[in-house]
């Protein structure tokens, strides 16, 4: 059972459980209730437990002045989401995404677009992700009757990614798609442009380039095995030399060397890439 301490919203309430405060999602379960009132946990389909009392203030007082309906429209985009993904997100998704959606409502009704930088590459790396954030435009749309820009697909995805627990024990989604976009930009540049970004490779080595960018940022890198770097070196030169170049890319930007047998694989994948 949860004791209401606070209302906050139609379907949100500040409440005690067990000796602990939360703050609970769940359909109608604010309206008409007053403080004191004990409500069954089956009312309650999600419960958040904010990190400190400064963030809980925060939550309380962005929540106690936005409309039920962003409410609705965040539980219909994670249930979306959750279903998409086979996973339950964090259930901090609830405030963050209400609080976004909020915002960009009033952004658009003030005519103050502030686009994303990494609209493609989210919409690129995350394709199943994107298509998330691009149901949740329809949702806004089908229940406000305003179309958002289309970035805010983007923006949307952002924090369902964020909402995954995989999320939490790795690199942070947006330093993983900058880092990403700098090596296929760089790979692209030394190529002169002739490679096919259509291809099976091409996704391949995207998909590859993700996976090292979580485990660079993470620290988390493969071996260190010098033995592979000689074998694909004399196997593949020209793709050796272009992933050499971008080797110093990387360390130019986050002055960090990626491992050896990192650059092994960097080197495979871009051969593949350069045959097409």
């Amino acid at each position: 059972m949860f004791r209401i301490k606070k209302v906050l919203n139609v379907n949100v309430v500040l409440a005690e459980q067990n000796g602990d405060e939360y703050i609970a999602f769940g359909k109608g379960i604010g309206y008409h209730q007053k403080v004191g009132v004990t409500i069954p946990d089956t009312a309650v389909f999600k419960k958040f437990m904010p990190l400190d009392d400064s963030r809980k203030s925060e939550m309380i007082q962005s929540l106690n002045r936005i409309p039920a309906v962003y409410i609705s429209m965040t539980s219909q985009i994670v249930t979306y989401a959750e279903e998409k993904l086979q996973a339950s997100l964090l259930p901090s998704i609830y405030y963050a995404l209400t609080d976004h959606l909020h915002f960009s409502v009033q952004r658009y009704h003030a005519q103050q677009a502030l686009g994303n930088r990494i609209y493609w590459e989210m919409k690129t790396y995350y394709p199943d992700i994107f298509t998330i954030g691009e149901y949740g435009l329809t949702v806004v749309r089908d229940t406000l009757k305003i179309t958002l820009p289309k970035e805010e697909a983007a923006n949307i995805a952002f924090h369902i990614i964020n909402a995954t627990p995989a999320a939490t024990a790795k690199a942070n989604v947006l330093e993983v798609t900058q880092l990403v976009d700098n090596v296929l930009q760089a790979v692209r540049a030394l190529t002169g442009g002739t490679i096919v970004t259509t291809s099976l490779h091409y996704e391949r080595f995207v998909t590859h380039m993700k996976f090292f960018a979580e485990r660079y940022l993470s620290n988390t890198m493969l071996e260190d095995d010098g033995q592979l770097l000689v074998n694909v070196y004399s196997l593949y030169p020209e793709a050796a030399k272009i992933a050499l170049k971008v080797d110093k890319t990387i360390m130019a930007i986050y002055n960090k060397p990626p491992t050896k047998e990192e650059l092994a694989y960097l080197i495979i994948h871009i051969h593949r890439v350069l045959i097409g």
